[in-house]
């Protein structure tokens, strides 16, 4: 079932003209203004499964948060030529995204059980455990994929939205991932780039892995946290990453953040050369005017050719202008937090 102004036809041939090599640019024009439609359909439920992880979050950790986020054109481009192939658009359960941080993984679970207590506007359709069965690459995390269903509201049935609830330590790895595949304008997240920085990444979320007493990707299991500690500080000696990521923290740090008052949504656009971060703040009532913003923007930057580019555009929520860096540091080049949990593994780093 989808929403009744798209279609599931009509929305996957949307997605094959995206992925096509051989579309036109019109082709192309139109089918990323219903792209941009579509997606901006989502903020509905995203809005309303928001209201409900907030509370449980609240209740669990004083100190958790909460942030919502439309996925990228050229993300949703990458994933529909690369990453999975036999991926109709229809199908992609991660337009719309809600993320629940929190201190722990006991934390993370007690969300986990009541969220998927059934309710009549939600489906649950499916559950990734990626904290009991890390991914290779090394990420870790649970994913719930939710089917939006309300008879008075049947504009948005059928839309999928994805929860995805991490500790910060989790959290910390994951954005890590993406900083540095930004910067280098790597895929590092698709365990696509640099082969000496993936290891780094898989290496380091085993260490998370072990000091949370969680499994760690299979290819660390047999080891001791020593073990693995001793591992890392030798490759690192030899291959210098902890360093390069060091270089981006500078550069990042170069840069003055913009002073902002709290908003509803942010649209938070960074671009590498020179580094700048320019963040847009939208009230509840301007959400019309920030989705036409975030269209133009993307358009604008030409970044909706390739899974990087030079630049990136997101809109986003989270409950307070405080917690937006904190929710997406990638989209901030920040990576501190994360180089301080790796050095605090040895002092040898």
């Amino acid at each position: 079932m989808m929403t009744p102004k798209y279609s599931r036809s009509s929305i996957n041939r949307v997605g094959e003209i995206l992925a096509a090599d051989d579309s036109t640019d019109e082709q192309l024009r139109l089918a990323k203004q219903s792209l941009s439609d579509w997606r901006a359909l989502h903020l509905y439920p995203m809005n309303v499964f928001q209201t409900t992880l907030r509370k449980y979050v609240n209740e669990i950790d004083s100190k958790g948060i909460v942030a919502q986020r439309l996925k990228r054109t050229p993300t949703i481009i990458d994933k529909l030529k690369n990453r999975q192939t036999n991926m109709s658009l229809g199908r992609m359960q991660d337009v719309g995204g809600l993320r629940a941080i929190v201190s722990n993984v006991q934390q993370v679970r007690k969300i986990r059980e009541r969220f998927v207590r059934p309710q009549p506007k939600r489906i649950l359709k499916r559950e990734y455990d990626y904290i009991a069965e890390p991914k290779e690459s090394g990420y870790r995390g649970i994913h719930l994929v939710y089917e939006y269903r309300n008879p008075k509201k049947p504009e948005y049935d059928g839309l999928q939205i994805e929860i995805q609830l991490r500790t910060r330590l989790q959290h910390l790895w994951a954005t890590a991932v993406e900083t540095v595949g930004f910067f280098y304008q790597e895929s590092l997240k698709s365990s696509l780039g640099n082969e000496k920085r993936l290891e780094f990444f898989q290496m380091v979320s085993a260490l998370f892995a072990l000091k949370e007493n969680q499994p760690t990707c299979e290819q660390y299991r047999d080891l001791s946290f020593e073990t693995l500690v001793d591992q890392l500080w030798q490759f690192d000696s030899n291959h210098k990453i902890l360093h390069q990521l060091e270089a981006i923290q500078v550069a990042r740090d170069a840069v003055k953040e913009p002073k902002l008052a709290d908003a509803t949504y942010w649209i938070i656009q960074t671009n590498l050369a020179p580094f700048t971060t320019s963040i847009f703040p939208f009230f509840k009532v301007q959400q019309e005017s920030a989705k036409m913003v975030y269209q133009f923007l993307e358009e604008t930057i030409k970044s909706t050719e390739s899974i990087n580019g030079k630049s990136q555009v997101v809109l986003v929520s989270t409950d307070s202008v405080k917690q937006l860096n904190k929710a997406y540091p990638n989209f901030f080049l920040d990576i501190a937090d994360f180089i301080s949990n790796v050095k605090a593994l040895s002092p040898r780093f």
